[in-house]
């Protein structure tokens, strides 16, 4: 059993863990993307799948809903709208703020890799029982809460 403590071995740190697995799983996502002709990033993927769940959304809610940095978020959508995916609108009443859309491209797209990120998904988790899932959820919620 492994000894959760403060201090010792890196490997031992539960931070270090959550973020080696979810370089694994963004590095995974990348060569499936990659295997089956898909041109986006994960990180491009969050903004799309983010778009697809709230058309109409701003940059700055994209950016905090999921957890990016306005910057990278930007330099993502400048390019999601180059390859004709996004497009960005005008936000009434603030010419400063634009609303994010899918193209109709950006929307066939959304969906053909749909099933792919849930088949991704379910590949990490394929040994996890529901009930670790379901602690697991718990875990990361607390945690989180505690560090507001």
């Amino acid at each position: 059993m492994i000894d959760m403590k403060t201090e010792g071995k890196l490997e031992d740190v539960y931070f270090f863990l959550l973020e080696r697995t979810v370089r694994r799983f963004r590095k995974f996502g990348q060569r499936e993307f990659s295997k089956r002709g898909i041109d986006l990033s994960s990180e491009q993927w969050v903004v799309m799948k983010r778009v697809h769940e709230t058309p109409g959304i701003t940059q700055k809610e994209i950016a905090e809903s999921t957890y990016k940095d306005p910057a990278s978020v930007t330099r993502m959508i400048d390019l999601l709208e180059k390859k004709g995916l996004l497009v960005r609108g005008v936000e009434k009443g603030d010419r400063r703020a634009f609303s994010i859309s899918l193209t109709k491209d950006g929307m066939k797209y959304v969906e053909e890799i749909l099933p792919l990120a849930e088949e991704m998904r379910r590949f990490g988790l394929k040994s996890v029982s529901n009930s670790d899932k379901a602690v697991f959820i718990k875990v990361l919620n607390k945690i989180y809460e505690n560090l507001e």
